[in-house]
C-alpha cells in the first residue's frame, strides 16, 4: 500500500561518489594515503595521557580543534547544513520525546502530594512498589530490543509506543490503587524503546565529540519536563474542571500533550538511522554525507547485521573489559539518583509551611538547576574532549549532595543545597552512554547488544534497590536511600577511572585504524617505510621526518 507523501517513508538511497569531495572535513585521507601520519612515541609529552582523542586525529588535525566550535573544523556548507538539519529534526525529536516521557513518569510523585494518597487512601510503601513496577514494565519490554533494534523502523515504532503512553496516562486519571499500579506498569513498557533507541541513532549520525552536547538537549528536555510538569501540577490542583479531582487532571493534561505533540513531532521529524532512513528533510546526497562522515571516524553504520546468535560477537562481548566494568557502573549510574524518589517533594510537604500548590511550585528547582548542571557536563564533555573527566566530574557533585542528605542534622540551607545539587546524578548518562557506543563503534552487532545489555543490567537494577533504600515509610529522611547513592557514586568513579586505563590501551591499539602508525626511536624502532626518506635527509634514525617528508616518500 502506497502512503500519502506527507508520511515519512523509507528511502532507498545508493551510495556513491559524493560532490563534496574538496571538503576538508569529510575526505578521508586514506583514500589516499594509508598511512597519515608516522609518530615517535619516544617524544610523547606525560600529559598527553588525558588526551582521549590521542591516536585518533593526527597532530596536524588536532591542531586545528578549537574549543568552542559547533561544527567540525574546515566543514563547509553542505556538512554544516547537514549538520543543522540534524539538529532541527533528530536532535529536536528526542528533546521534546524526553520533555514528554517525563511529564508522564515524574506525574505520579506530583499527583501522590497533591491528593492522591488521601483521595485512594494509599498506605505504606505505595508510592515505591509502583515506581518499582514502572521500572519493571520497562525492563521486561526492552528486553526483545537486544534483538530488534537494528532491525526495526525506528521511525514507525517510536509513533507507535509514544501513542500508546499518551493513552495509558490518561487512563491513569480513572484509576484505583491497584489499576493504576497496571497502568504504569504499561505506561513503563510503552517508553521502553525511547532511550535505547536515542542512543542507537544519535551515534549513527554523529561523531563521538559532537553527540555530548546533542544528547545533552536530551537531559535538557528530561528536567524541563519535571520542572514543567511542577508548575503545570500548581495549577491543576488549584482549578481543575468540576468533575475532576487537582492529581486527575494532571494525568489528563500530560496524556493529552504526549498524544497531540510527542508521537506526531516523532513520525515526521525523526530520521532513522543512514542507512534506514525515513526523513523527509534530508536529501539523498545529504544522507550519503551523513554516512560518509561516520565512515571517516570508523563507525559501522551497516544494519545488514550478523546473526543475533552468531559466535564471534558473543565471545567478543563476554571476554572484554568494557562488558563487565560498564555493566557494574551502569548499576551504580542508575542507583545514583535520589531525585527521582520524590524525597524533595515529600520534605517540603513534611515542614507544614507550604500549601500543596506551592509545595509542587518549588519541586520545579531542583530540575531547573538541572538543566544547568546538564549544560556544564555534556557540553563541557564535547568542547574540551574530556568525557571521562566530566563524568568523574558530575558524580563528585553527586557524592557531595548525598553526602549532605545522608548526614542529615544539617542547617536547612545546606539542606537545600544538598536536594539543589542532586540532580547531577543524571547529567553524566548523556556522556556515559555514547562513550560505551563510541568503544563498540567498529562493529554495529556488538554494539546493539552490548549497548543493550549493559543499560538493561544497569536498568533492572533500579527497581528493586529502590524498593530497598528508598522505602516510602522511611520518607522524607531516607536513611538507607541518601547513603546508597553516596556510596553508588563513589563506586561509579572508581569504575570510570579503571575503564580510562583500558581505553587508552585499545585506542593506542586501533591507532592503525585511523592512520596513525606508532613507533619507539628510544628503543630502535624505526618504520622501515620511511628509513630511506630519513638517511636521505640527513636526519638521525631516532628523528621523526617531517610530514612532507613522508608524504613523499609514500606517493
Amino acid at each position: 500500500m502506497k502512503l500519502p507523501w506527507f508520511i515519512p517513508q523509507l528511502r532507498h538511497v545508493e551510495d556513491y561518489t559524493l560532490d563534496y569531495e574538496d571538503d576538508a572535513s569529510t575526505k578521508s585521507d586514506s583514500d589516499e594515503l594509508e598511512i597519515k601520519e608516522y609518530r615517535d612515541e619516544a617524544y610523547r609529552p606525560w600529559y598527553k595521557f588525558f588526551d582521549e582523542y590521542e591516536y585518533r586525529e593526527t597532530t596536524e588535525r588536532a591542531a586545528r580543534f578549537k574549543l568552542w566550535d559547533w561544527f567540525p573544523e574546515g566543514a563547509l556548507k553542505a556538512e554544516k547544513k547537514l549538520i543543522t538539519k540534524l539538529d532541527c529534526t533528530l536532535a529536536l525529536t528526542t528533546f521534546v520525546s524526553y520533555f514528554f516521557k517525563y511529564l508522564n513518569q515524574s506525574n505520579l510523585n506530583n499527583a501522590y502530594i497533591s491528593g492522591m494518597r488521601e483521595d485512594l487512601n494509599l498506605t505504606g510503601d505505595w508510592l515505591v512498589n509502583t515506581q518499582a513496577i514502572f521500572t519493571v514494565g520497562q525492563v521486561v519490554f526492552e528486553l526483545p530490543f537486544i534483538f530488534l533494534l537494528p532491525r526495526i523502523s525506528i521511525t514507525y515504532h517510536l509513533f507507535f509506543f509514544e501513542m500508546l503512553w499518551g493513552i495509558f496516562t490518561l487512563a491513569t486519571a480513572r484509576g484505583n490503587a491497584h489499576s493504576i499500579q497496571a497502568l504504569r506498569f504499561l505506561v513503563g513498557a510503552s517508553e521502553a524503546i525511547f532511550f535505547p533507541s536515542a542512543h542507537f541513532c544519535q551515534p549513527l549520525w554523529y561523531k563521538s565529540d559532537e553527540i555530548g552536547r546533542r544528547l545533552g538537549w536530551m537531559y535538557v528536555g528530561n528536567f524541563l519536563g519535571i520542572l514543567s510538569l511542577s508548575l503545570i501540577s500548581g495549577r491543576a490542583v488549584q482549578n481543575p474542571p468540576p468533575e475532576y479531582k487537582g492529581w486527575q487532571f494532571i494525568f489528563i493534561i500530560d496524556g493529552i500533550i504526549s498524544i497531540v505533540f510527542g508521537a506526531l513531532l516523532t513520525l515526521f521529524l525523526h530520521p532513522g538511522t543512514p542507512q534506514r532512513c525515513y526523513s523527509i528533510w534530508l536529501t539523498d546526497d545529504e544522507i550519503r554525507l551523513a554516512r560518509k562522515r561516520m565512515k571517516t571516524d570508523n563507525v559501522d553504520i551497516n544494519h545488514d547485521v550478523k546473526s543475533f546468535f552468531d559466535k564471534q560477537t558473543w565471545k567478543n562481548i563476554l571476554t572484554s573489559w568494557h562488558f563487565y566494568i560498564f555493566s557494574i557502573a551502569q548499576v551504580c549510574g542508575f542507583n545514583t539518583n535520589s531525585a527521582s524518589s520524590g524525597s524533595f517533594g515529600l520534605w517540603l510537604k513534611s515542614l507544614n509551611r507550604y500549601s500543596t500548590s506551592k509545595v509542587n511550585q518549588l519541586t520545579a528547582l531542583p530540575p531547573a538547576l538541572g538543566i544547568l548542571w546538564v549544560i556544564i557536563v555534556c557540553f563541557g564533555a564535547d568542547f574540551t574532549r574530556k568525557r571521562f573527566a566530566f563524568i568523574i566530574f558530575s558524580m563528585v557533585m553527586n557524592f557531595v549532595a548525598n553526602l549532605i542528605l545522608a548526614i542529615w542534622d544539617v542547617d536547612e540551607s545546606t539542606k537545600w543545597a544538598g536536594y539543589l545539587l542532586a540532580y547531577f546524578s543524571w547529567s553524566q548518562s548523556s556522556v556515559f552512554n555514547p562513550l560505551i557506543s563510541d568503544i563498540l563503534r567498529f562493529d554495529q552487532n556488538q554494539r546493539s547488544i552490548e549497548w543493550m545489555i549493559i543499560y538493561i543490567i544497569g536498568l533492572q537494577s533500579s527497581a528493586w534497590i529502590s524498593k530497598l533504600t528508598f522505602p516510602t515509610s522511611e520518607e522524607p529522611r531516607y536513611p538507607k536511600g541518601f547513603s546508597s547513592c553516596a556510596g553508588f557514586s563513589i563506586g561509579f568513579i572508581l569504575l570510570v577511572s579503571i575503564a580510562y586505563f583500558f581505553y587508552r590501551r585499545d585506542e593506542r591499539h586501533n591507532a592503525i585504524k585511523h592512520g596513525i602508525y606508532l613507533y619507539d626511536s628510544s628503543k630502535g624502532e624505526l618504520p622501515e617505510e620511511i628509513q630511506p626518506k630519513v638517511k636521505q635527509s640527513g636526519q638521525r634514525d631516532n628523528k621523526t621526518p617531517s610530514i612532507e617528508e613522508r608524504i613523499d616518500f609514500i606517493e
